[in-house]
């Protein structure tokens, strides 16, 4: 209890440490993705074909990750173009395309960019 109205007082009066323990702005605006997969480990079970109908880690991943922005309105698919496959194929299309480029992304942000590429919302 002590410790508390002590860490409580010294955050009180800008005492909480040296400055550079404290978070600076541009850290504050920096996403913080919590993930122990790499975009290349992404790649690497994502190799094959785009049309895979095999239930797999990536195809796991993917709809995951689907079904959370689509349920956040941050994507727009069409039920006729939301298959499981075709969802599917459209991240591996863009993972390979971009294998490059999106290698030191987390992931979780390079498949949200390959799903708002394919189902993007009018008036965005």
């Amino acid at each position: 209890m002590i410790l508390l109205m002590l860490a409580g007082a010294a955050a009180a009066s800008g005492l909480a440490g040296h400055p550079a323990d404290r978070p600076t702005d541009r850290a504050r605006d920096r996403p913080v993705v919590v993930s122990s997969l790499t975009t290349q480990q992404l790649l690497e079970y994502c190799r094959g074909k785009d049309s895979d109908p095999t239930a797999n880690f990536c195809t796991g991943y993917i709809l995951g990750e689907f079904d959370a922005l689509s349920l956040s309105g941050d994507i727009c698919p069409l039920p006729a173009r939301a298959s499981n496959i075709e969802v599917a194929a459209a991240v591996r299309k863009y993972l390979r395309a971009r294998a490059k480029k999106t290698g030191t992304g987390a992931p979780s942000f390079v498949v949200r960019d390959a799903l708002r590429d394919a189902y993007p919302c009018k008036g965005r």
